[in-house]
């Protein structure tokens, strides 16, 4: 009979040693070559133990008697086996193994149930050498059943599970080239560059132009005196009618709607009038009224006053210009104006 002796000098450092146990898929295979694509990630649990074929109250699992000489014991994995609950996508599992009260040197062999039992060894021990442990890392197979087999001799085990493998791609993080755009929907910078040059933003719908009193410029031909309150935003007149002007840029296109004005007149010296003039190129001092609004006397209250009877209200900015009129009487006062206008 062959006798298989193993030094103590030669496996002094087994404990510190890590064995890798692979099937026919590798799932935990490790290439410095390749840089994505499937990967196993790991998942730490509490350590639970999941195989003891000591009897008594120390077993876990079917078995209770040791591994005979060429024996291959086969257990499960998934779900919930001995004190461990593995789930079933897991595609490896990390676990420290222990040989004890072995009879004969011999060395143990964990792989995937169902292939063929590769020519490695797990873990190794002499006879009656102290109880020996030893982290190994193997693949599971699709239904999830490890298979352990002892090569001489007798020898319980203990199996104690520290972590689970779960397969991962990851580059689902992120869009392949394919995902994102075809070759014809890419564009070259000078075709960027020139979307942009020609790109316009054309707003629809209702739209408004506010004037405030600090737009309004005395007109340097009324005599009447004024002042603004800037902190309360406000022009106010003194002493004869002075009226002021500000210019208005509507879209071109666009159709005016209304005007409105924000005032206060409490004098019977005069009212507050509100015009929006289109003044036509080379036309000199002439100019049409599109909209005019007047306070009414004595208001006691800030009133607010309008003007939707809109005439020739098309805006043509290539033959027109257009302003915002203001006359101011004695104690009256002018908040501001509003010109609304439809977008074309």
């Amino acid at each position: 009979m062959a006798t298989i002796d193993f030094g103590r000098t030669r496996w002094a450092a087994i404990g510190a040693a890590v064995a890798v146990s692979l099937g026919a898929s590798g799932l935990l295979t490790a290439s410095a070559a390749t840089s994505s694509g499937e990967r196993a990630v790991f998942v730490p649990i509490t350590p639970c133990r999941i195989m003891d074929t000591r009897p008594g109250a120390d077993n876990r699992g079917p078995r209770t008697s040791p591994l005979g000489g060429g024996d291959t014991h086969t257990i499960p994995v998934f779900g919930t086996n001995g004190d461990c609950t593995i789930p079933a996508d897991a595609a490896g599992v990390s676990m420290n193994v222990t040989s004890l009260n072995a009879t004969s040197a011999s060395f143990l062999t964990i792989f995937p149930a169902g292939v063929t039992r590769p020519t490695a060894s797990s873990l190794n021990w002499n006879a009656g050498q102290a109880p020996t442990p030893n982290a190994v890392i193997t693949d599971l197979p699709a239904d999830g059943r490890l298979s352990f087999y002892n090569l001489a001799g007798n020898v319980d085990v203990i199996a104690d599970i520290t972590g689970y493998y779960v397969d991962h791609n990851h580059d689902d993080r992120y869009y392949t080239k394919a995902e994102t755009y075809t070759k014809a929907e890419t564009y070259t910078k000078a075709e960027v560059d020139a979307g942009l040059a020609t790109k316009v933003d054309t707003p629809t719908g209702a739209g408004e132009i506010l004037i405030g009193p600090q737009s309004m410029i005395w007109d340097g031909v009324t005599t009447g005196q004024w002042f603004h309150t800037f902190t309360g935003g406000s022009l106010s007149g003194q002493g004869p009618s002075t009226c002021f002007a500000a210019p208005v840029a509507l879209p071109d296109g666009a159709i005016v709607t209304g005007l409105s004005a924000r005032v206060f007149d409490n004098t019977n010296l005069g009212t507050v009038t509100v015009q929006l003039m289109e003044d036509a190129y080379g036309a000199g001092p002439s100019a049409t009224v599109m909209a005019a609004t007047s306070s009414v006397v004595q208001s006691v209250v800030e009133q607010t006053i309008s003007d939707d009877t809109i005439v020739n209200g098309d805006v043509v900015n290539a033959t027109n210009t257009y302003k915002v009129t203001l006359c101011l009487a004695d104690a009256t006062t002018f908040y501001g104006a509003t010109v609304t206008f439809t977008y074309p």
